[in-house]
């Protein structure tokens, strides 16, 4: 069994070393020669040597001279070590694990990360798209710590924040009847049409609308879906942050009646106790969301 030697000792063993001197070094301890002389004994009866020379006072021994570069090299990483905790502690270090809706990530995700890391600059911070159901299940596996994700029903062992509610609309090209229209459109309008469901299409079941939606056709790849949209192939419904905005050729439009929303949350696990750079992201998150949610999910000409 190891002997149970304190820092504090090995603290007292190097400034003596260094100073040469008993009384110099407890002038810059701060302790009296006398209990830096009973410090320095209790750490050779532990190590089962004598580490000065009893006949040179302050002078090292040959086992203090070979024990020296050990005890500094110990000293050391124990206040690297301690450095390394308190900026953990303060959120200034560790690695975090975000999982994200690819909406999401093209949106602004881009302007929390860039915050969050000129802020903290020395946290590790993986991002991880993917869709809903999958971020659910890292999430309460322990694979990620956080997830911007969909809610589409509540699970008892996450945690669910609020973000903002995504309205969804129909997509197709600007040149389709229904983009061209000046008044309000409701789901009836897209009975017997040529739709292409996607992976947000189960947004719309157990809603009045979900008879309309007769899809010959699934795609859930966004770069084959805007493809087929773009070249006439069909019509797809989405949410206000997966409408793929750098596209020329397709058009938005909000469908009122019935109102569909995808609402957007963010998931942590209810039993795995957050690191405080998780929790400052937490934070750097939601604030994002509370300023900005609402022009971030709905269009900005209906925006009142």
């Amino acid at each position: 069994m190891l002997p149970d030697i304190k820092i504090a000792q090995i603290n007292t063993f190097l400034t003596v070393a260094q100073c040469k001197n008993f009384r110099q070094a407890a002038r810059l301890l701060h302790r009296s020669q006398p209990a830096v002389s009973l410090a320095i004994k209790q750490l050779e009866q532990l190590l089962g040597s004598p580490l000065f020379d009893p006949q040179r006072h302050g002078e090292l021994s040959a086992f203090g001279t070979a024990f020296l570069p050990e005890a500094k090299a110990l000293y050391k990483h124990y206040q690297a070590t301690l450095h390394s905790g308190l900026n953990m502690a303060k959120g200034q270090t560790g690695t975090i694990k975000l999982g994200v809706l690819p909406s999401v990530a093209k949106t602004v995700l881009t302007q929390i990360i860039r915050y969050f890391l000129a802020k903290h600059p020395h946290v590790h911070l993986q991002v991880q798209d993917d869709n809903g159901d999958n971020l659910r299940d890292k999430v309460l596996d322990g694979r990620i710590d956080l997830a911007i994700s969909s809610i589409w029903q509540t699970e008892p062992d996450l945690i669910h924040t609020p973000l903002c509610a995504d309205r969804v609309g129909l997509v197709a090209r600007k040149a389709h009847p229904w983009m061209q229209l000046g008044n309000d459109i409701d789901w009836s309008v897209l009975h017997e049409q040529k739709l292409i469901a996607n992976g947000t299409t189960p947004l719309v079941e157990n809603t009045p609308a979900h008879g309309f939606l007769l899809a010959p056709m699934q795609v859930t790849n966004m770069t084959s879906l805007v493809a087929m949209l773009e070249a006439g192939a069909g019509i797809t419904t989405l949410p206000w942050m997966a409408f793929p905005k750098d596209s020329s050729e397709l058009a938005f439009r909000l469908i009122e009646e019935p109102q569909i929303k995808r609402h957007i949350a963010l998931l942590q696990s209810r039993h795995h106790q957050q690191m405080p750079a998780t929790a400052a992201l937490e934070n750097m998150i939601t604030g994002t969301f509370a300023r900005r949610g609402k022009y971030l999910c709905v269009p900005k000409q209906i925006i009142s």
